[in-house]
């Protein structure tokens, strides 16, 4: 069966009822038939969700595919006999996603609508593939690549990033009924937006570590030590610094450089989630969701010394 559907309800309200699917249709043909896909590559692109769903986030981040690259990684796992295949890595973790998927959602699912409004949907489909340049991205529907390198072979970390990402289809929700006035300098409050949606979203997955271990999670790592923390802080504030500075085409570097790939609105957006929740309760983090990422940035400058606080002025 190609994708698994949970319904269900309990006091989390209409958040439970979120129709979440998992297709596994495009992981099973790269697990059982990689020649197919050699040979009709144009179709499986184009016709594959996952892979069309790529194709858009390349785009919208201004990054080439590498389809060479991804095309000798698939010549290599057609060249194992499928009979070694069964007994390979890969193949063991592609099962044990395809035989879970049904205790996962059960389990993620009242945790995720924990830290959101009750009345939040949380409909999305994930879909799973591999060999894709992106080990996870949230682009209409969650796309997870079960191949990347990043997951070191553990399923788990796996099952803790997809956390993360359905927890966006929740940001997504509450994008929708925001009741803070936007900023009047529209780069500004797209990157308030964006640290408060990666670190709401990290922190969604960081806080469920007790059921979902993630081993080999960097970013929870970085979280958990106090230099790091202030060392991303400190670049945040640069980068934020830059913004009426720099040409929007450096701007959108810096931000690649130091907030994505850097961390930055990881690690820091952990932290902020975390200040709020240990100070004031879940229920006023929960709420930053529905008011906004400034309500969100000035409620935790509130709650901070100067030092750990992000020197944005905002009118």
């Amino acid at each position: 069966m190609a994708a698994a559907m949970l319904r269900g309800q309990n006091s989390l309200g209409r958040c439970m009822e979120s129709k979440v699917v998992i297709n596994t249709g495009t992981l099973e043909k790269i697990c059982n038939d990689p020649n197919w896909i050699l040979e009709n590559e144009e179709e499986f692109w184009e016709k594959e969700r996952s892979q069309k769903l790529t194709t858009l986030w390349a785009e919208e981040i201004h990054y080439s595919i590498p389809y060479d690259k991804w095309r000798e990684e698939i010549k290599e796992w057609a060249r194992i006999p499928l009979d070694e295949r069964k007994s390979h890595t890969f193949m063991k973790n592609c099962t044990k996603i395809l035989e879970g998927k049904e205790a996962f959602l059960e389990k993620a699912l009242p945790h995720i609508c924990a830290y959101l409004p009750e009345h939040a949907d949380l409909n999305v489909t994930i879909h799973f593939t591999a060999f894709i340049p992106s080990r996870a991205f949230a682009h209409e529907d969650v796309v997870m690549n079960v191949a990347a390198p990043y997951w070191n072979n553990n399923v788990d970390n796996i099952l803790n990033a997809l956390v993360h990402e359905i927890s966006h289809a929740g940001y997504g929700y509450c994008r929708d009924i925001r009741t803070e006035k936007k900023l009047e300098n529209e780069t500004l409050y797209r990157m308030l937006d964006n640290m408060h949606n990666e670190g709401f979203c990290s922190y969604v997955a960081y806080k469920a570590l007790p059921v979902f271990p993630a081993p080999d999670e960097l970013d929870y790592k970085l979280t958990e030590n106090t230099t790091d923390v202030e060392r991303l802080l400190e670049e945040l504030n640069i980068v934020f610094s830059k913004i009426d500075e720099l040409p929007e085409k450096e701007l959108r570097k810096l931000v690649m450089e130091k907030c994505i790939m850097g961390r930055g609105y990881y690690v820091v957006g952990i932290s902020m989630c975390k200040v709020i929740e240990e100070t004031l309760g879940k229920m006023a983090l929960v709420s930053t969701l529905t008011k906004g990422p400034a309500s969100f940035l000035r409620l935790y400058n509130s709650l901070v010394k100067e030092r750990m606080r992000i020197g944005i002025k905002m009118s």
